[in-house]
């Protein structure tokens, strides 16, 4: 993490609260299990990696269970036609 001290500013400046701390928890364990194997299985396979990684988040905001349509119901301005 401290390789990387605008990480927070990129974050917020994609509209995520990077002053969270649950936020900053997830994303500093995400950024430790690549780091991780990086050590152990080298640079190639942790970016391999951290693309699953990214594919896999993706997926799930996009794919959200059904209880949780804050996503959809934000997009739409909570508006049923």
């Amino acid at each position: 993490m401290d390789r990387q001290p605008d990480l927070w500013n990129a974050l917020r400046a994609h509209g995520i609260d990077a002053d969270d701390p649950q936020i900053r928890e997830a994303v500093r364990a995400t950024l430790a299990t690549i780091t991780d194997v990086e050590q152990h299985s080298g640079r190639y396979v942790a970016r391999r990696c951290a693309e699953a990684i990214h594919q896999a988040l993706a997926y799930q905001l996009q794919h959200p269970d059904t209880d949780d349509m804050s996503r959809f119901e934000d997009e739409w301005d909570g508006d049923t036609p």
